[in-house]
């Protein structure tokens, strides 16, 4: 993989000119499908909890609700718990961009909120691009922000320059979350604070995939799974995420 010399714009020398192209601000009477679907049921730790019920997923006081529910068999739930999550899959995606998304939500064992890219066309083999823009676990008074490329998944964590950071906050109250994506590096925010650079590494393959496929958006909640632990408290539930709003921007120099 080759580097471009001279880079117009990078994270590890923040430089002015964002502008902004798209904004979500959830003020319509209902989610709009136009940009978002709701995430089908799937065999992921992040979405097999994941159901179609609109009680899970939908729009109060300005404001996108993600739930998270014990399951209901007299509905047709067929799993113990059910949670709601939109995308914008084939529908809204951006490249070279300044991902922001300002939220909240509660606490509960094995609650995993998450707002994060993924690409909105196929990558060749054996490719892989992910971007977490926030991560919460359980009680944790922290979220995660990671980027994974089949680089960071294939090395091991002690093999390859860190490619994950935290940020502090308190989950109850609005914390806004960004994520930049340059050609040569991403940086990743918690209200305005940097909590990772990650830089393109000249000759390395695999290492850096992000700059060339538009990027679309997930919004979940998920209950339980490896990495969250079980929900062993039924009464924690509902877990609950919101998210006031989304923004986007670009630089004219991304390219």
């Amino acid at each position: 993989m080759i580097v471009v010399a001279v880079l117009l714009a990078s994270c590890t020398d923040p430089v002015p000119g964002w502008k902004l192209v798209w904004t979500e601000d959830f003020n319509g009477p209902a989610i709009d499908t136009t940009v978002w679907t709701r995430v089908p049921t799937g065999l992921s730790d992040w979405d097999d909890m994941m159901s179609p019920r609109e009680d899970l997923a939908y729009i109060e006081d300005g404001e996108l609700v993600l739930l998270g529910k014990v399951g209901d068999p007299a509905a047709g739930d067929k799993t113990p718990f059910v949670t709601g999550g939109i995308w914008s899959a084939g529908k809204k995606s951006f490249a070279m961009a300044r991902f922001e998304v300002k939220a909240k939500f509660n606490s509960a064992n094995g609650f995993w909120p998450a707002l994060w890219l993924m690409p909105d066309r196929p990558l060749p083999e054996p490719e892989y691009a992910e971007i977490d823009i926030m991560e919460h676990t359980n009680w944790d008074g922290f979220v995660y922000q990671t980027v994974h490329s089949r680089y960071t998944l294939d090395n091991g964590e002690e093999e390859q320059p860190p490619h994950s950071g935290t940020g502090a906050v308190n989950p109850y109250e609005w914390n806004v979350y960004a994520a930049e994506v340059y050609r040569d590096s991403i940086c990743l925010y918690t209200n305005g604070m940097k909590t990772l650079t990650y830089e393109r590494m000249e000759g390395t393959a695999h290492q850096f995939p992000w700059p060339d496929p538009p990027f679309y958006l997930i919004l979940s909640n998920q209950l339980g799974g490896g990495w969250v632990g079980k929900v062993d408290v039924p009464a924690h539930l509902p877990s609950e995420m919101r998210v006031d709003w989304i923004k986007v921007y670009q630089r004219d120099d991304r390219d």
